[in-house]
């Protein structure tokens, strides 16, 4: 455990929270990254109507009841993207340290909590292209690098409480917190144009106070078989943060020959509404199958000078365990999960709405006690490679840890 606990925070230390290149991060505050668990990310990213003793539920508070144990998760992920598109081909593999949470009953059954740090949105892209200036006939060429990296990171604490039997609440109050870097470096010249080169630098720093709302209703249909109902709810919330906006004149070479900044000024970004909605039918220590459906109102929120689809997003997913009491076969009491997702963003590109696809599988293999270790495999396509698009196929992979204990409980005998 110690060990575990120092890695983690060398993670820390070390700044691990990174995530694979995407074309299409340069928009709005970066790709926005799934609030769950690698649990989740297994099972298709379900998670708002599907509870679970086992793992943390970040998706919807209320769910964190079913949380008798005391949970700590971490997980490492490692993303790996092609690009195709019009005469364009890459790759791109990155990774890092990606989930961490802790959650503990404080009234075992009627109030649990958790606290956590999960990335929100990150950015890194670095496009480069090149043409003629227009109304020079040809005479004058441009060339302009664009690069961006940074995102946003949300720390989490997240209670959910038991009002009656089958009822339950949560809240989740988040902390959003990073800085966005942007710049673009323009070379102009040509015949008889001497080469001009100046990098425009904006620097984005944003944090802020949001909150989540949650229920769940667990209906009982025979003995350990239930149906679960969850909903989350997410107002539009003001997102605060400041702009520095610099000019940088360079020489040939690409040193810097003198740097002017144009000042900084207050921005607000709105994070759009958020509504969930979650069922699950379960039988306990056998299978879930759950589905999702999440939609955010980005029409109204965002910045002014930009536009919005409404995103939504569609989960479908299935857990099982072979035989959880089997005491000679190690692999029947493993649980395997596998699951699809359909994601359409709020960024539009080329006036077209984005889509994201992906399907998802993994395992939770059983270690000492109650602890697993968590196994994900994302295949996913972002875009198209038609209609001045970006088709993005990627491959993540994650490997997560959860430990699950009684801590925190005085002894009774020595």
């Amino acid at each position: 455990m110690k060990r575990i606990l120092a890695g983690v925070a060398c993670c820390f230390v070390l700044g691990l929270f990174v995530q694979a290149q995407s074309i299409y991060s340069f928009e709005g505050l970066g790709s926005l990254n799934h609030q769950g668990m690698p649990n989740n990310v297994a099972m298709g990213e379900v998670g708002i109507g599907t509870p679970t003793i086992w793992h943390i539920n970040t998706q919807n508070p209320a769910n964190l009841v079913y949380n008798t144990f005391s949970t700590f998760q971490v997980g490492l992920e490692v993303d790996r993207r092609n690009f195709s598109g019009e005469e364009i081909s890459g790759t791109d593999t990155d990774g890092g340290l990606r989930f961490l949470g802790y959650a503990f009953p404080i009234m075992p059954d009627k109030w649990s909590s958790s606290f956590g740090i999960l990335p929100y949105s990150s950015v890194s892209y670095n496009t480069f292209s090149e043409g003629e200036v227009a109304g020079t006939n040809g005479d004058v060429a441009q060339i302009s690098d664009n690069r961006g990296e940074g995102g946003l990171t949300n720390f989490f604490w997240a209670n959910g409480f038991k009002i009656k039997n089958k009822f339950l609440v949560g809240v989740r109050a988040t902390y959003t917190f990073g800085s966005i870097e942007k710049s673009s470096t323009i070379s102009i010249g040509g015949n008889d144009v001497p080469v001009s080169n100046v990098t425009y630098e904006e620097l984005e720093s944003y944090s802020d106070l949001n909150f989540l709302f949650g229920v769940g209703y667990r209906h009982k249909l025979a003995e350990e078989t239930f149906i679960n109902f969850g909903a989350t709810f997410s107002p539009k919330t003001p997102f605060n943060g400041t702009s520095e906006l610099s000019l940088i004149r360079l020489s040939n070479s690409g040193s810097e020959l003198e740097t002017v900044n144009v000042g900084t000024q207050d921005i607000q970004f709105d994070l759009p509404g958020t509504y969930g909605f979650g069922v699950s039918y379960q039988k306990l220590n056998k299978y879930t199958i759950g589905f999702d459906v999440e939609t955010q109102g980005w029409e109204s929120a965002g910045l002014e000078s930009q536009t919005y689809n409404n995103s939504l997003k569609i989960a479908l997913g299935l857990e099982w365990t072979p035989d959880y009491d089997n005491v000679s076969s190690y692999w029947k009491r493993a649980k395997y999960s596998a699951g699809l997702n359909y994601h359409k963003l709020p960024y539009i590109v080329n006036n077209q709405a984005l889509t994201d696809f992906g399907i998802n599988f993994g395992a939770s293999l059983p270690v000492s006690g109650f602890s697993s270790l968590d196994l994900a495999f994302k295949w996913g396509q972002l875009g198209k490679s038609s209609n001045g698009l970006i088709k993005e196929t990627y491959y993540k992979v994650v490997i997560g840890a959860t430990i699950n204990d009684r801590w925190f409980i005085k002894r009774k005998y020595d």
